[in-house]
Order: structure tokens, then sequence, then C-alpha cells
């Protein structure tokens, strides 16, 4: 579900371009040196930005250096790196999501790289575990609550073809009330916007309520971007997409995805960010936009 929150390169100078690549560096570093070699295939960009915006937020001690990588072998030069103790926090938790990823695709249709991927995650992830068992809970909480959801929907998406209006004025039953749940086209959403929202929290004091805020907005943008990517897929699989279950066109897509980008940005401008500033803008004003933009390009002014 991850792979949105990306800078937009074109909107960086080259200083902010190595920059966020020594971030990003530094991440991968932290997977290796707490978790194997192996674990750096759960880097994202998506945590990077988590890591600038703490870093941002907080200026704690930064180490720098340059190493030489193995994705990138001699005779490359060696390649910049940053890290701080927000980078250990997001290697943690690149760990525990890209575990429960894996789950949920081995839960949609038992891909067997899916099942190799976990076996080879299990052990990280009990390591995950034991340093973060908080977020590892919410995160287990959510994506069951997110699959229950996505099953409820997909087992009863004919209902949603009914008479909703009715349904809104005449009083529900309990299993009523239940399937009308199961419709709501956020539900789903604001479960993976509500667990963001706790990661984004986590040790951030004073800042703390404006950071869940800002991680359950942007949760729940990813959750529906990720269905708008998706849009075609899904409709021919019949996997279970809330766009595709409303009707929605691209038009409709776009105008629910700006509102929910809307409110992630709300939070975000609240926060007293200098470091690293223009490149987080990059990151949450364009470039979350880069995957939906070259399925649905915008219609040109007229």
């Amino acid at each position: 579900m991850f792979g949105f929150v990306a800078a937009d390169a074109g909107a960086l100078s080259e200083e902010e371009k190595e920059r966020y690549r020594a971030v990003y560096c530094g991440l991968c570093l932290a997977l290796r040196d707490r978790y194997g070699q192996l674990s750096r295939a759960c880097l994202t960009y998506d945590l990077t930005f988590l890591v600038l915006l703490c870093d941002s937020l907080h200026e704690p001690v930064e180490t720098q250096g340059a190493s030489h990588c193995v994705m990138h072998p001699a005779p490359a030069a060696p390649r910049p790196w940053a890290r701080s103790t927000w980078t250990d926090y997001a290697a943690d938790l690149s760990v525990a999501l890209a575990y429960h990823k894996v789950l949920d695709d081995i839960a949609d249709d038992g891909d067997l790289k899916a099942r190799a991927a976990e076996r080879l995650l299990a052990g990280a992830y009990v390591r995950a575990r034991t340093r973060i068992p908080e977020q590892c809970a919410e995160i287990e909480r959510a994506m069951a609550a997110i699959r229950t959801i996505e099953g409820s929907r997909r087992n009863s998406a004919a209902a949603l073809s009914g008479d909703a209006e009715a349904t809104c004025i005449f009083p529900l039953s309990a299993d009523a009330a239940d399937a009308a749940l199961a419709f709501d086209p956020d539900a789903a959403a604001n479960e993976f916007g509500r667990m963001l929202g706790r990661l984004f929290a986590h040790n951030q004091g004073f800042w703390a309520e404006t950071m869940e805020e800002l991680g359950r907005g942007l949760g729940r943008f990813i959750y529906l971007m990720d269905a708008a990517v998706d849009f075609d897929d899904d409709a021919a699989s019949g996997s279970y997409n809330p766009f595709v279950a409303l009707g929605s066109d691209a038009e409709a897509v776009r105008a629910t995805l700006a509102l929910a980008a809307a409110d992630a940005a709300a939070p975000y401008e609240r926060l007293p960010l200098v470091q690293d500033a223009h490149l987080m803008d990059s990151i949450l004003y364009s470039g979350v936009w880069a995957q939906f933009n070259k399925t649905h390009p915008p219609r040109p002014r007229v």
C-alpha cells in the first residue's frame, strides 16, 4: 500500500536531491544494521519522508558519512548517507509494514513470491516486534480490520447498487447496520489512516497530536491513492476498490484525492519545519501525485 510518498525530483535543486538520497541511504544502512542485508528490500521513500519530517521537527544529532553500497557495486564512488535516532525508528517500521504487506498479498491471492518473502521477513518481524511492540500491535489491529472491511464489501457488493437513499431514511436492524458499515467507502481508508496516525505520533512530545493528525490524513490519502492507481486491475479482477464500488470516474477520483491531500496538508502546515522544508513540500504537494498523473493525466486548462 506504500510507494506514493516520494519527492518530485523535477522540483528539487541538486543539493536537495543529494540530501534526499543521503537520508534514503541512511535508512537503507539502518535496515542492514538492525535486520540484516535481506531487510534492505523493505526500503521505501515513504519512510524516508518520516525521517525528514522528524529530523526537521526535533533537530536530533545526525551522523553522516559515505559507504560503498551492495546495490551500487564498485567501481561506483561511496554514497553519502545521513542517520539519526529517527532513522532507526523508520527502519523498524519499514520491516513491520513490509511484513504485513506481504501477509496481505498472501491473503489476497496466495502469491508464491509473497509466501517466500513472508518466510524471509518473519524473523526480522519478530525482532521489530520486540523493539516497537505497541506499533506492531497497532499495525496488526489495523490490517485485520481492513481485511474484515474489504472482505465484507466483496461479499455483499451487490447491496451498494440497491436503494442507498432508503437505507439512510429508514431505521436499520442490527444486521442491516453492520451491512451499511461495510459499504462506508471511507471505512478501510480511515482504518489505515488511524494506524499511520498512531505510528507518526510516537515520541513526538508537544507535537504528538498534530503529527497524529498528519499521519491520519496521509494514511487515508495513501489508501485512496492505492485504490485509484489499481482501479482498472481491481475492476477486472473483482477485488474490492472503493472507487470501483462507487462507479467513480477519473475526475471524481481526482477530486476525492485532492480533499484527502488537503486533510494531510493542514496539520503539516502547522508544524514549525525549517530544515528540508522545500524538499518535504515537493513530496507532499506534488510527488504524491506522480503515479496517479501517469495513469490519469490532468486535463489541460483552457
